[in-house]
């Protein structure tokens, strides 16, 4: 190589040097004075879930916070929130919530778990034990009561056999209590199992400005039927005692009903017809008490049907359609009436009588016309 040569490659190399020092230059007062972004991931700085332990039923809340983030998502159908904010959270079973923040660098995840753990059975002590109905040998009536809320006039109540209302056993539908500022609700005896624990809750079901709404549901409350004995209940509601349903014979007149009542009732409503779907009426009549005595007097050999329901302090659905059927028609001679073929013996006496006397003014007779 040539000195030429030699020259022209050291001023080649002293010019990139230059040029390199120079961009240097250029370039790093903007790099420390933070001119140019670098794309960096999201931050996630809080995810939480308070508190971190429930029991089945109850509510938790999760709560987050994330910066440098275009969108945040979470899973079990929470899904695309703001960058921080917080969420109720009510799930029936151990669950693990993971966030998901998204930008122009990439995505970054975190996680947190909620623990749920079954609900704890209250003590005996602390669950209302209702009576068992000696006649159906279920439960006796049962009454609910709660505080108005938000001026509601329009109520929903519902009984099941657990807490997580799964076995729904009663369902009031829209329940309108007869004083809205002191709601109550009467649940009418003989439909619940005797020795078992049931579950009741209410929600409002209208607002005060009479929209319709359906408000969160209050937390369940148990309550316990007290154990009895085996019964097996012929019909729904009202038992009949006298007469028996289906009873035959029974006299046409007079005739007394009596009936299972229930407790605290003041008043019941009577009836009495010809057919099963009582329209054709023949007795309809209060009764303060649990029976009736018929002042009318009935067919002989007729099926008849009578239904009780209660009236008072609270009305009640109305119970089965009872039925009996009259005493056949007595013979002639149940009533003593003669046979046709046979004389009374006050008869044989007169016709003796006037025989006896026949013959002696026939023989009186007879002297006399000798004499003459």
């Amino acid at each position: 190589m040539n000195k030429r040569s030699s020259s022209t490659v050291l001023l080649l190399s002293a010019s990139s040097l230059l040029l390199a020092i120079c961009v240097a230059y250029i370039a790093l007062p903007a790099l420390c004075a933070g001119s140019i972004d670098l794309p960096t991931l999201p931050e996630i700085s809080d995810l939480k879930v308070t508190p971190s332990g429930i029991e089945r039923t109850s509510s938790a809340v999760i709560s987050w916070d994330v910066k440098n983030v275009s969108s945040v998502y979470i899973d079990h159908g929470i899904g695309e929130v703001a960058p921080s904010g917080q969420a109720a959270i009510s799930p029936l079973y151990t669950t693990t919530y993971k966030l998901t923040a998204v930008n122009a660098a990439g995505t970054r995840t975190r996680s947190v778990t909620l623990s749920v753990s079954a609900p704890q059975q209250p003590a005996d002590n602390a669950v209302n034990v209702v009576d068992v109905d000696p006649v159906t040998g279920r439960n006796s009536s049962i009454d609910m009561v709660w505080e108005d809320y938000c001026l509601s006039g329009d109520y929903q109540v519902q009984i099941a056999r657990d807490p997580l209302f799964t076995l729904k056993v009663y369902d009031s539908g829209i329940l309108v209590p007869a004083d809205s500022t002191a709601p109550a609700f009467w649940y009418p005896p003989g439909t619940l199992e005797a020795g078992h624990t049931y579950y009741w809750r209410v929600r409002t079901t209208q607002a005060a400005t009479g929209q319709r709404i359906a408000s969160p549901w209050s937390e369940p409350v148990p309550f316990s039927i007290r154990p009895g004995y085996a019964v097996n209940t012929p019909s729904y509601g009202l038992q009949a005692l006298s007469p028996a349903s289906g009873a035959t014979g029974c006299p046409v007149s007079p005739l007394a009903f009596s009936w299972a009542g229930y407790p605290d009732t003041t008043k019941y409503r009577f009836i009495l017809a010809r057919d099963a779907q009582l329209q054709n009426i023949i007795v309809e009549d209060f009764t303060s008490t649990t029976a009736y005595s018929l002042q009318v007097r009935l067919d002989y050999d007729t099926s008849y049907f009578w239904q009780v329901s209660a009236v008072e302090p609270v009305p009640g659905d109305a119970g089965s359609v009872f039925t009996f059927s009259t005493e056949s028609a007595p013979s002639k001679a149940d009533h003593g009436a003669p046979d046709a073929g046979t004389v009374p013996g006050w008869a044989i006496v007169v016709i003796a009588v006037g025989a006896i006397l026949i013959a002696i003014v026939t023989y009186a007779a007879i002297r006399a016309g000798k004499k003459i």
